[in-house]
Order: structure tokens, then sequence, then C-alpha cells
């Protein structure tokens, strides 16, 4: 008998973008590449950097709606 699981009844992993959040910040900082680690780096500003214009803009707009 084969114990192993069948890899096509395999269930997709949880988690997608907490998940991809996490691992973009494990790749900054353990990744052997140079340039995974430069690309990491940058996705992460670049969500810091989106994140931050987004908590500006939004109250922005939802204070111009209202006056």
């Amino acid at each position: 008998m084969n114990s192993r699981p069948d890899p096509t009844e395999q269930s997709p992993r949880s988690g997608g973008l907490l998940r991809g959040f996490l691992r973009l910040i494990v790749e900054v900082d353990e990744s052997r590449r140079w340039t995974h680690r430069l690309r990491a780096a940058l996705l992460l500003l670049l969500l810091l950097a989106g994140f931050g214009l987004i908590g500006y803009w939004v109250p922005e707009l939802i204070e111009r709606h209202l006056r």
C-alpha cells in the first residue's frame, strides 16, 4: 500500500494575502540572492506607500463628500 497522499488531492493553503506579505518580509531578510532581496524590499515599500496613500486620501474624500 502507498501511504503517501495523492498530490492531486492536496488542499490549497489558506491565508493568501497575509501569507504573501509575510513571505516578502522573510525573503527580504533571508534570501540568498540580492536580486530577490531587492525585489521583495521594493514590493514592501510599494505596499507601505499604497497603504499610506489610501490612509490619507480616503478620509480626505469622505470629508469633502460630507461638506
